[in-house]
């Protein structure tokens, strides 16, 4: 599994967490802060390996 896909997949754990209805508002909101985060950095893992395949390229 890369990085990309592993914090694509926490992003999406915490969507799920945060749309079930026992969780007080305050998590909830919590939860989906986390889900921007992770998928923040999937987006910068998936930068960084496609750009350091662009410089493997251009050697």
């Amino acid at each position: 599994m890369n990085l990309d896909q592993h914090y694509r997949e926490k992003a999406a754990r915490a969507e799920r967490l945060s749309d079930e209805p026992p969780h007080r508002a305050d998590m909830r909101a919590e939860l989906r802060s986390m889900a921007r985060r992770w998928r923040h950095m999937a987006e910068q893992a998936d930068w960084l390996v496609r750009s350091s395949q662009f410089f493997k390229a251009r050697r």
